[in-house]
């Protein structure tokens, strides 16, 4: 069984509706490889969710980071390799002594085991047998006891034994002469019935019922007796054992080989062997390493048997293999009962232990110090201090949950209750999973701006864009739609035109895909409808409850229309109603649209800045690949858009949030003038915009989800991956020169010192230190870098130096000591010394420009990593994702900064766009934790505790269930969170690092947004 934190996975049980109701036909979840039963879908998939994480153990090879299938097959795999290579005969014998013994270690066990069967041998096996020196592969085909033994079994069980018995069983103590007869061709066997030189020690017994092989090493192998008994009553060494030598054509296996080797090495000296049958004893038999050896005896055991975790519980073999080997699979009253003393006598020991070690007085003394009085004397024992244990030294980091805060954490500033975070999030005011769709949305307009053509926009315009309350049309006047919406929704469609040059195949063989759907709906409804009219014999009431039905159904796969945030919202555009439609009604509507039919592709809707008509164009596409499963929301958005609220009277404008760019609701930046040219047209119009938030996200995920397979997003994919490959290696190739750059500036820092260095040794030799200031200034006067100051503070010290050292002062030549020659050596010195700190700056410079260029290349890894994939920044101590959305993707796509005259007007353009980026994607989100890794958190550990602890800290009222969302969007926030962390924990090591990565980008961002947002 696999293993998870050194525990043994538990596999859920039957539940218990099956097992009360065996008759139940309800559908279930079956999960083959474990033999689990769901009732529904989302207990399967959670603990599928669970069996697909990296984190069980095969617990026969000890491997991890498997997956629970990867570790099953693991562990299958080397049992069959095990139960292949391990003797067969011998498995029978070794669980038999197994069963129900009471040892502590395992390896004990294998221990006892291994002494008792190194030297004996079952018929069946294939041995080693010594002859003149070689070795060869031999079949042991019979097993002859002691007669000894067979007396004493015959005596105990009432039987007489064997058909024929060994001359050397009647009499142990003889030995056969000139050493082992068989291996001595020349020896007779005086009592060989057919008086051949083959060594035959059978003689003639009256026939038994018992074969003499049954009851071979069965006292040696009783694990119950001790060592020695167990030798003197059924020595091995007074076993014989009939075998048969294999010939090289009965040879299959490696030993075999090995066995055919050394015969030909020896010139063919085995042949005469090949085939043969003799008697022979231990002494000259073995096995092959490879098939018996305390590791592979030690694996078996451990694969076959099985113990209970209790004081003094017995090993027991596993049932299906305890029945396969004919032992026994209930215990003996008799074994009972000892084992119950045995268990009796280890818990009264373990109690005695414990009650001497609180009743015995501490024998310890501690010794006075060196040279005091009463050194070497004893202290009372009542006062010693007996030295405490130190406690066991932690290696961290460790699984974040067995994290204990320390006195010195707190000492160290970190917090024990995590601080309180927002609610608020986009759309988090409609219901679970509407944020997340908002962010999954956002997220891909903005990531794949350019090949969309999108421009950025910061997360809050993208929000206030959703949530606008239009105002209602008028007979002359019709609002206008938001300019960001118009442009989404028709660069999504024009996307998913391009996924293929026709319809899907079959899209529109009748009335479309969705039509199509909502005719097996209709079938269904109408089963229900004949079974109701058959019950209340009233055509009305029984049409009324299977649409009431229907509309239940409905409700739980999409969500109720009158909830509080809807009906807000309605009432903002002036008490608009929804259309209410029965199931019949909307599929005829579908039918009878004439938008949705097969040609929707080449409806024009206008270019950039004039998209017109795309809601046509959007009931088209919905016809073509909606269906309820993959489009929940779609007979209540299709139906909106088909039944539009009536036009109104005009109404006061609400307060709705707007974009920041709309004029006056009355001017004529949002509506325009109702001529009436396409009524059809505008009423599709006013019933988009009628939609709520939430149903506006569903209709754009479910759009941004098909334009994900579009020609252009494909190919913009492939090219940020080959983009990702190309920076990888100018990434390296960065790397490796700012290492030489750094090597260059280190040499050339020391060659400046060593100058320096020279220039002040040469000034304190001189004695007219002013001639050579003056000599130095002059040849230095063009460099823009200055002597350093030790040189100078030198030059002072020599001119107030003692007398003392005037005489060394004046060493040297007269051609050295001569002023014009002085002033010449120290011009030269200014010279170099000053090339030295120019190419010094130089390396500088390069090393600058170097840091510039890997920053840009970690900009644009950063950017295109995100267009390919989003992953989040880490998950904390109770599994709570934390996401940072950069918004890096969009903004600038494949551009650097621009350098030079003639481009800083655009690079302030991209530095000021990516100043709103900053100011839109300012927060960081907490997601909690998924319900399959809740589980697995969950797994062996105490509920009541754990949740105990989330409110110790995270308080009460900030613990996020699955499908939650929070946010920081506070500078301060972030920093309190991060001083939450503990990085003793593995999760939040790994957050804490990735937050210290991007910290400076994200702290920006996070504060630039609370300044505009005040």
């Amino acid at each position: 069984m696999p293993l998870v934190r050194r525990k043994q996975v538990a596999m859920h049980s039957v539940p218990p509706e099956l097992i009360d109701n065996p008759n139940d036909t309800r559908d279930v979840f079956y999960l083959e490889e474990t033999g689990e039963i769901f009732l529904d879908y989302e207990s399967y998939a959670s603990r599928m969710s669970f069996y697909k994480m990296k984190v069980f153990q095969c617990e026969t090879t000890g491997k991890g980071g498997l997956d629970y299938f990867q570790a099953l097959q693991s562990e299958q795999t080397e049992s069959s390799n095990l139960l292949a290579r391990f003797p067969d005969p011998l498995k029978a014998a070794v669980l038999r002594s197994v069963q129900w013994r009471v040892v502590g270690r395992l390896d004990s066990l294998v221990d006892q085991v291994y002494d008792r069967y190194v030297d004996r041998y079952h018929a069946g096996e294939k041995i080693f047998v010594d002859i003149q020196g070689e070795k060869y592969w031999a079949r042991i085909l019979k097993v002859f006891p002691p007669k000894a033994l067979l007396a004493t079994w015959s005596a105990h069980n009432g039987n007489s034994v064997s058909s024929s018995t060994n001359p050397n069983m009647l009499h142990p103590s003889r030995s056969a002469p000139n050493g082992l007869s068989p291996l001595n061709p020349s020896y007779t066997n005086p009592n060989s019935p057919s008086g051949s030189n083959r060594y035959s020690p059978h003689n003639e017994v009256p026939v038994a019922p018992v074969d003499p092989g049954s009851i071979a090493h069965r006292i040696g192998g009783d694990l119950s007796l001790p060592p020695n008994e167990a030798l003197a009553k059924d020595d091995p060494s007074t076993y014989f054992y009939q075998v048969q030598l294999i010939e090289e054509g009965d040879e299959d296996d490696a030993c075999a080989e090995a066995t055919a080797a050394s015969a030909s090495a020896s010139g063919g000296s085995g042949a005469k062997w090949a085939g043969s049958t003799m008697e022979v004893q231990m002494g000259v038999m073995s096995r092959d390493r490879l098939a018996f050896s305390k590791s592979i005896l030690r694996r078996f055991i451990r694969e076959c048997v099985t113990r209970e975790a209790a004081i003094a519980s017995p090993w027991v073999v596993k049932p299906a293999l305890a029945l396969k080997y004919g032992l026994e699979t209930e215990m003996p009253v008799a074994m009972r009962k000892s084992m119950e003393r045995v268990k009796a006598g280890e818990l009264e020991k373990r109690k005695k232990v414990w009650e001497d070690k609180e009743d015995r007085p501490s024998k310890k003394v501690k010794k006075q110090g060196d040279g005091g009085e009463d050194s070497g004397r004893a202290t009372p024992v009542g006062k010693v201090k007996e030295t405490p244990t130190p406690a066991p030294v932690r290696r961290y980091p460790i699984e974040d949950l067995d994290v204990v805060l320390t006195d010195r954490d707190r000492k160290a500033g970190r917090l024990e209750i995590r601080p309180p975070f927002s609610r608020e999030v986009p759309f988090g005011e409609w219901g679970p999973g509407a944020c997340e769709k908002f962010l999954m949305v956002w997220s891909i307009l903005t990531t794949f701006g350019k090949p969309l053509q999108l421009s950025f926009f910061t997360m809050d315009e993208f929000e206030q864009a959703l949530n606008h309350a239009y105002t209602p049309p008028t007979q002359s006047r019709f609002p206008r739609p938001i300019p960001l919406m118009a442009e989404v929704h028709g660069i999504l469609l024009q996307h998913i035109c391009d996924r293929a040059d026709k319809p899907a195949s079959g899209a529109w063989d009748g009335y479309g895909v969705l039509h199509e759907s909502l005719e097996e709906q209709q079938q269904i409804w109408s089963k229900e409808f004949e079974k109701l009219k058959a019950v209340l014999c009233d055509y009305d009431s029984a049409r009324d409850q299977a649409d009431a039905m229907d509309q239940k159904q409905f409700v739980k796969l999409s969500g109720s229309e009158e909830d509080v945030q809807a009906h807000v919202w309605r009432t903002k555009l002036g008490g608009v109603e929804v259309a209410t439609v029965t199931l019949e009604e909307f599929r005829d509507a579908v039918a009878e649209s004439q938008w949705m039919h097969s040609e929707w592709r080449k409806e024009d809707m206008g270019g950039v800045d004039e998209r017109t008509g795309w809601e046509r164009m959007l009931l088209g596409c919905i016809g073509e690949y909606a269906t309820p499963e993959t489009f929940p929301r779609v007979r209540s958005i299709v139906a909106q858009l088909l039944y539009p609220p009536p036009i109104a009277k005009p109404v006061e404008q609400s307060d709705a949030p707007k974009i920041a760019t709309l004029d006056d609701p009355d001017s004529d930046s949002e509506l325009e003038s109702n001529n009436g040219d396409d009524e059809d047209e505008n009423k599709l119009r006013w019933g988009w915009m009628a939609l709520t938030p939430r149903d506006k996200l569903e209709l754009l995920a479910f759009l941004a989800d098909l334009a994900m397979t579009s020609r252009g997003i494909r190919a913009f994919m492939d090219e940020c991956d080959a983009r990702l490959t190309t920076l990888r290696k100018e990434k390296i190739e960065v790397n490796r020169e700012r290492k030489r750059v750094a090597e260059l500036l280190e040499e050339a820092g020391v060659s400046v010192t060593k100058m320096e260095e020279k220039m002040n040794g040469t000034a304190n030799q001189n004695g007219d230190a002013d001639d050579l200031a003056d000599a130095a200034s002059e040849a230095g006067s063009a460099s823009t870098t200055p002597l350093p100051e030790s040189g100078a503070t030198t030059r002072r010290k020599s001119r107030t130096a003692p007398n003392s050292t005037a005489p060394n002062s004046h060493a040297g030549t007269p051609e050295t000591t001569h002023p014009v020659n002085q002033r010449a050596a120290a011009r030269a010195q200014a010279a170099e010394h000053k090339g030295l700190v120019k190419q010094r700056q130089a390396h500088i410079d390069e090393a600058t420009k170097l840091e510039k260029q890997l920053a840009e290349i970690e900009r644009e890894f950063r950017q295109l990593l995100g267009a390919t994939r989003m992953k989040p920044l880490g998950k904390d101590r109770f599994h709570n994702r934390l996401w940072w959305f950069d918004g890096i993707a969009g903004v600038g796509m494949g551009g650097k900064v621009p350098e030079g005259k003639g481009s800083k007007g655009k690079g302030r353009a991209v530095e000021k766009e990516r100043e709103r980026e900053a100011q839109g994607v300012g927060r960081i989100f907490l997601q909690g934790p998924e319900k399959g890794e809740w589980e697995f958190v969950m797994n062996g550990r105490d509920e009541r505790a754990v949740r105990a602890r989330r409110i110790a800290e995270e308080g009460e009222e900030y613990m996020l269930e699955p499908g939650e969302w929070a946010m920081y969007a506070e500078p301060e926030q972030v920093d309190e969170f991060i001083a939450w962390l503990n990085p003793k924990g593995t999760r939040e090591l790994h957050l804490k690092n990735a937050l210290a990565k991007w910290g400076e980008p994200l702290m920006a961002a996070v504060g630039k947004r609370s300044l505009v947002s005040r």
